[in-house]
């Protein structure tokens, strides 16, 4: 029991049937009555209870918040996670239709979330381990983040709705302290949450741990998580939190949402990315690696920018979004109005105060994909990704390969001019140091 929520209590199979029994469009979304439906417990995460319920016309998945860490019930938690996940999905499904799921039912007393069914896709990360190739997903996930932060960013609406937004997502504290301390905090000193299971990987971690300039960038990157809203972001945007199929990506498990610097979503994506790669240690996967995050960032760019050209204040909507880096002149003069072509750098045709702009979230993707690498293999929450490696020896070799290379990304951030600078070297053969 919360002492904020009387009448919360954790429900069992036969108290998920009967809450759903009670809605009339959830039911009728099912089909039949709940003697025909069918009811499986897909937990796997670490906050909440999840259920699929599929009956003779549909089905659905159920989440409910916990009032405790699911793997370790001594971490108590709040519950209002399934509340700013449910506030997420309404805020973003009209921005990205089909690259989310929908929020069909929000109960505040039991704090249970109710969305569609995605019973026929299958985790991303556990597709990439399996060797699934799948070209359509990284694109998505581009136009995912660009659609999403630009669409509740002040570039895109009136700071006086932004600044309603930004009102409700900064009471998700608990979860951006989790997510500060795990992944900004925890892995660059001693902490009881930190594990890895290899002393070899111990020299890599101190030379983390004792470089000043590492702990310059990530104070930096810790601040900006901080005090920098750009747009409402995900907040937890790794491999496991996307669901896919051959043709269809979806975005999962927003209760992470917070305003924030949009770099940090991408980061998110492209970190584990990254691991992957280093799970992978053939060169026909450092090629693929560095191939997505060009796919993903050039998609980015083109997508925020695309969004950006039409979302400027008119006569007619003075109270509209407002207006920044609106090319002068003398750019659309130099520039003969171009839109920005598939150049080695995205960046390069857009008006210099744009390319400003989106330079400072590359290097802000490049900062938070090396603090993810970092805290996925030293820090509390690993990845599955490197347990498909057959021997204990193979696997340590390979995490140390990643560690090095975060390192090198934290030490030399801010000097990187575009993807290849930054992630070139995954493309090549043997250990990546």
């Amino acid at each position: 029991m919360n002492a904020h929520a009387p009448r919360y209590r954790t429900l069992d199979m036969p108290g998920i049937l009967a809450l759903l029994s009670g809605l009339p469009d959830i039911a009728a979304r099912l089909g039949g009555d709940g003697a025909q439906w069918t009811i499986c417990e897909v937990s796997d995460g670490n906050l909440n209870n999840v259920f699929v319920v599929d009956g003779p016309h549909g089905g659905v998945c159920v989440k409910q918040s916990l009032p405790y860490v699911r793997v370790d019930p001594s971490w108590k938690m709040p519950l209002d996670r399934t509340f700013f996940e449910a506030s997420y999905l309404r805020d973003i499904h009209p921005l990205v239709p089909g690259l989310t799921t929908r929020c069909l039912h929000f109960d505040p007393d039991l704090f249970v979330l109710v969305v569609e069914s995605l019973s026929g896709h299958t985790v991303y990360r556990t597709a990439l381990m399996a060797g699934a190739q799948w070209p359509r997903v990284v694109p998505d996930i581009a136009t995912f983040v660009a659609r999403a932060t630009f669409g509740t960013s002040v570039l895109c609406a009136p700071f006086e709705h932004v600044f309603e937004r930004q009102a409700v997502y900064a009471r998700n504290t608990t979860l951006r302290r989790i997510t500060l301390d795990l992944v900004l905090d925890d892995p660059y000193h001693d902490h009881p949450r930190n594990h890895w299971d290899d002393r070899r990987l111990d020299d890599v971690v101190g030379r983390i741990r004792a470089s000043c300039t590492v702990r310059r960038v990530v104070d930096g990157l810790r601040l900006r998580f901080l005090t920098c809203p750009q747009a409402l972001l995900h907040g937890d945007l790794h491999t496991g939190s996307i669901m896919a199929t051959a043709t269809d990506t979806r975005v999962i498990d927003g209760e992470f949402a917070i305003y924030g610097p949009i770099g940090f979503d991408c980061g998110m994506f492209v970190g584990n990315l990254v691991l992957r790669r280093f799970a992978d240690p053939s060169p026909d996967a450092g090629r693929a690696c560095v191939h997505d995050i060009h796919r993903f960032w050039n998609g980015f760019v083109a997508e925020f920018t695309r969004q950006w050209a039409t979302a400027h204040p008119t006569p007619s909507d003075p109270s509209g979004p407002c207006a920044f880096f609106l090319p002068d002149a003398a750019d659309a003069s130099s520039r003969g109005e171009r839109t920005p072509g598939p150049s080695q750098d995205p960046l390069q045709d857009l008006p210099p105060g744009r390319a400003a702009f989106l330079r400072a979230v590359f290097e802000d993707m490049v900062g938070y994909a090396a603090t993810e690498i970092i805290r996925r293999i030293i820090g509390y929450a690993h990845t599955a990704d490197f347990d498909v490696i057959p021997t204990h020896e193979a696997r340590t070799v390979r995490r140390r390969a990643a560690l090095v290379f975060a390192y090198g990304l934290l030490c030399h951030h801010g000097t990187h001019d575009g993807v290849n600078a930054a992630f070139g070297a995954l493309a090549g053969q043997g250990e990546v140091e």
